[in-house]
């Protein structure tokens, strides 16, 4: 028993770890690239004519969104499985 949960707890791990280190890099990324190649996040997108920095910056929000749904469709997934270990366990 306790080697199916640890099994589920290292898989939770193995995916929430990458995932945690993108959203990360990708938040990270705007006041970075802002920092160091400002001339480049200043020009005109192919989008109205907003700047690279408003545009990463608004692209933010999607990616939010589905950071967030991510997680979610995860940890349901998860704790369906512990749901049933634990039905396993009472019977």
């Amino acid at each position: 028993m306790e080697e199916r949960i640890l099994y589920v707890i290292r898989k939770r791990k193995q995916l929430m770890a990458p995932a945690l280190a993108g959203a990360l890099l990708f938040y990270f990324l705007l006041p970075l690239s802002l920092t160091f190649i400002p001339n480049v996040m200043t020009r005109p997108s192919f989008i109205y004519g907003l700047s690279w920095a408003w545009l990463y910056a608004f692209l933010q929000i999607p990616m939010t969104w589905f950071f967030c749904w991510f997680y979610h469709r995860t940890a349901k997934k998860i704790d369906r499985q512990m749901e049933e270990f634990n039905k396993e366990e009472s019977i």
